[in-house]
Parts: C-alpha cells; structure tokens; sequence
C-alpha cells in the first residue's frame, strides 16, 4: 500500500504553546537514550527481533523515532506513511506477526510516557499526550491495513504460483506415465533415458547402481555417472550414435565413485525419437562379479601354469642343485682359500641356497593346498613368529610393537599355514624398513561383524609401495626386491583365501605399508 498523494496531518490538539515546545525539546535531546532503549526492549520481546542483527534494528528504530518526531512537531504523517510502506514489506518477507510490530511499535508511547512521569516532567504529559496517542493510533491502523493488504496481494500471487506449478506437474506426471508404461515395466536391469547429455529418466536399479536417488539423477549430465577414464569412449559412442539418428551399441566401463572391484558395467544402448528430439535409451548392467570371475579363472590358469613349470623345474634342477650346495659347502670347509676366493665361494654357497628357496616356493605355489584347521589363538600364533625373527629384527636394530585384543577365542584356522603367511608378510616388512625403523603387529576382532571376522596385521614404517605394482601385488613374480622372488605375496593371499578370509592392503609414499590378514573365526 503506498502513501496517498495528499498526505495526511495530525489533528492539533489545545496545548500550552511553550509546555509542547519543551516537550519537543526534550524529546530531540534524548532521541539517543529512547532508541538505545527502544533496541534493547525489541530484542527481549519476541524471538521475531531476536533474530534480527542489532544494527538493523538500529536502522529502523532510528528511522521509527524520526518519523514519529515529524509528526509531532509538524502533525505531517508523510514520513510514518513511507515507513510503514518500508517496514511492511521488510516484516512481512521475514515472517513477523503483526502484533509483534505492533507492539514495536507501541514502545515508543511507552518509553516516552515513562520517562514524563518521572519527577519534574510529569507537567508536560497532559499537553503532549493526546498527540502522541493520536499519532500512534494512526501508525498502528494504517500498518495493520497495509499488512493485511499486502499479505492478502502475497497470498493471491502465492495461489497463483501454485496453480501453474500444479498444472505443469501433472502434465509432466501424465507425459512421465506414458513414457514409463511404454518403455519400462519392472525391469531388473538399470533403465535411463538421455536426451542432449543430461539424465531424463531413470529406474530405480539404475540409481541404485550409481548410488544415488531418483531426485538426485533427473538433469545430471550422463558422464557424471561414468569413471573419468572411461568417459571418451562412453560419450564418443553415444554422440556418434546421436548424429547418426540410428543404430546404438554396447560396451564396457566402470562407474563413477564405487570400489574397483564393484564398478564394471556393461551398457547397451540406442538412440530413438519420442517426438521431442532423439534421446538416447539404454540398459546398464553390473558385471562386477563377471569380471572378477573372469580375473579369478585367469589368475587359476596362471597359477596352474607356474605349477606346471614348477614341478618340471622341480625334478630337472632341485636334485642336481642339491648336490651342487652339498658339494659347495664341503669344500668351503675342507679348502684353505685366502681373501676374496673364499668370499667367492660364500658368496656362490648363498646364491644356491637361494636358488633352492625360489624353488621351495615355486613348489608350495604348484602343490594343491590343505588346510589341517583347529583351534589356534592368533596372538599367540604372531608370537611365536616373531620369536623366530628376533634375533635378525635385533641385528638391523628395528623395533617391533605389539598390539594384542584380551580375550581374543581361538580361531577355527591352520596356524601353520597361517604362520607361513605371517613370516611372508614379516620378512617383506624386514626388507622394507631401514635400520632403526618400526614394525607393529597386531590382533584383534574386526570387520563389519566382530564376532564373524578376526584380524592379523603388520605395518611397517617404510617407503610404501610403488605404485607401480599396487595392480598385481600379489601376482606370482611381482617383486621390487633385487633379490625377491615376487611370490611370497602369492602365498600369502592363496592361504588366507583357502581359511575363507581376504586380504587389505594400505600404502602411502613415504608412510609404509599396512597388510591385513582378515580371517573367519569359524571355516
């Protein structure tokens, strides 16, 4: 509501001249203390001014006072009407009722009655008071007016809205409806619809899938959902079958945001016409468990390859070896050599024997393993291999900590087995670590279910692993080490996985690296 063109005056009243005067004197000289007053009062009289910053209450109050002060001295209402237009608008956006700003208001009467009955002012309140009554009554009526009338104007606009958001929803819902029946009916696969670039239509497997829901997927740029690496090829594809306005296809990529081993993803795809434009439909389908089934076979046919080569290696060089070291290690004994022939023959005694431990490896790689499971308390398990290793931790000067659950039941596994992978896993950290470094060895339940899944972990201090051979860790020959075989690690994830169990693996450059034997207590 907005001031009318010929403001309106204040009715005098009959008042001593010189007693109002004083009056108005008074009043611009403790404009300062009224307004700190007034500010101070709003902000305890309603949670409404709480909330509001105290320099906008400042402004307004400011702006309040002044307003009524015009009024009074000059009975011209011009200023209260444009600050009711103002303040109206400004309460009315921030959700104030209206006896709240009514009340406001009426702190102004207050505090200035107030402080004219104190004492010696008391004899200007007869001839003040009737116009400052007047004048708030006017302030009061006129707000509760222009509030209402701009809150009846908000209210029509706010129907209005309404009404459109209505009618283009449900002809949104009936078009959505007709696309839904025509193309989808409860399919298991993920089902989606791209029209340009962006997610128009999805099912419910589809979010799903991607991890999100169906809010979250409606206008989302397809690639979004698509592994950064694999996005040319995905979107090369479909672009070109968009320009071709036929045809589609079928590839393979991996999800956006889920676990390696959990994001591949077969899609097949075609592009048609809804009659608004060709978009895109395709069915997307997990074959995360294909895949590493697929992996596992090949990583059988690979093993079952070493073994082969092993048990052939095996009875070929084993025997002769054997002689050889034998014979090697008599004579180191029996010969005076001097100097660096006699390191020679060290040196050539070290390598055969090495040569016999690649061998004893490449055997328990090719031999079928059993399990001989009974109860074995892990703690107790990790003890006795590092005993075995204390004397060479102690010479290279690493230290080793310890960290065991109490109470921890003994656990349904082979513990020989189980100690073979542990001195895998405690010899790499040996190799790992320089002189004076940290190896930490713990059990304890673990898991999503600690009464299901028991833990062994070492982590050692170390450069971490190259990211180079993070992909086949345990691939047979995956090495860094000089002198390493590279199937240790091999092992390792062959026994855990014959008790049922997997094994974790963490690594930063720099902050060595951590292996987790994740073990069922039961088989």
């Amino acid at each position: 509501m907005a001031a009318s063109s010929q403001p309106q005056r204040l009715a005098l009243s009959h008042r001593p001249a010189d007693t109002y005067a004083r009056f108005l004197q008074w009043l611009v000289a403790h404009q300062d203390e009224i307004i700190d007053q007034w500010v101070e009062r709003l902000t305890v009289m309603s949670p409404s001014y709480r909330r509001r910053a105290t320099g906008e209450l400042y402004l307004t109050v400011t702006e309040a006072f002044r307003a009524n002060q015009d009024a009074l001295e000059s009975g011209n209402l011009e200023r209260i009407d444009r600050f009711i237009d103002f303040i109206t608008e400004k309460r009315l956006h921030a959700g104030f009722p209206l006896s709240d700003v009514q009340k406001a208001f009426e702190l102004f009467r207050e505090l200035v009655v107030t402080r004219l009955c104190q004492g010696e002012l008391s004899h200007m309140l007869p001839g003040c008071l009737p116009r400052i009554n007047s004048c708030l009554a006017y302030t009061i009526h006129r707000f509760s007016d222009c509030f209402q009338g701009m809150h009846e104007r908000y209210l029509r606009q706010h129907a209005h809205q309404l009404e459109r958001q209505v009618h283009a929803r449900t002809a949104e819902l009936a078009e959505s409806e007709r696309r839904y029946k025509a193309l989808v009916n409860e399919i298991n696969d993920g089902y989606f619809i791209v029209q340009g670039e962006r997610i128009v239509f999805a099912n419910q497997a589809f979010c799903q899938m991607h991890g999100a829901d169906l809010e979250g997927i409606f206008g989302k740029r397809f690639s979004d959902f698509v592994a950064p690496d694999d996005r040319p090829l995905v979107m090369g594809a479909v672009w070109d079958s968009v320009g071709k306005r036929s045809g589609g296809g079928q590839l393979e990529y991996d999800r956006a945001g889920c676990p390696a081993s959990q994001a591949a993803t077969e899609i097949k795809f075609r592009v048609v016409d809804l009659g608004q434009g060709p978009v895109t439909i395709g069915v997307c389908r997990d074959i995360s468990q294909r895949v590493a089934m697929e992996a596992t076979i090949r990583e059988h046919e690979r093993m079952a390859y070493v073994g082969n080569v092993a048990a052939s290696l095996s009875h070929e060089i084993r025997n002769p070896l054997s002689t050889c070291t034998l014979n090697m290690l008599i004579l180191n004994q029996k010969l005076d050599l001097d100097g660096f022939d006699r390191r020679r023959l060290e040196l050539t005694v070290r390598e055969l024997t090495r040569l016999e431990d690649i061998l004893r490896q490449l055997l328990d790689l090719a031999r079928p393993l059993s399990l001989n499971p009974r109860p074995a308390h892990l703690p107790q398990v990790a003890k006795d291999c590092l005993d075995l290793l204390a004397g060479k931790m102690h010479a290279q000067g690493i230290g080793l900590y310890q960290r065991h659950a109490k109470g921890m039941p003994p656990a349904q596994v082979d513990p020989d087995k189980i100690e073979q992978a542990l001195l895998n896993l405690l010899l790499n950290a040996i190799d790992s670590v320089e002189p004076g470094g940290r190896i930490t060895v713990w059990t304890r339940p673990a898991g999503e279910d600690p009464e299901q899944w028991a833990e062994l972990g070492v982590h050692d201090n170390g450069p971490g692993i190259d990211p180079n051979l993070k992909e086949d860790l345990f691939a047979p020959f995956a090495t860094n080490k000089a002198h390493g075989t590279g199937l240790g690690l091999s092992n390792v994830k062959r026994v855990v996985e014959a008790h049922g169990g997997k094994v974790l693996v963490k690594s930063r450059p720099g902050l060595g690296a951590t292996f987790i034997l994740r073990l069922p207590w039961k088989n």
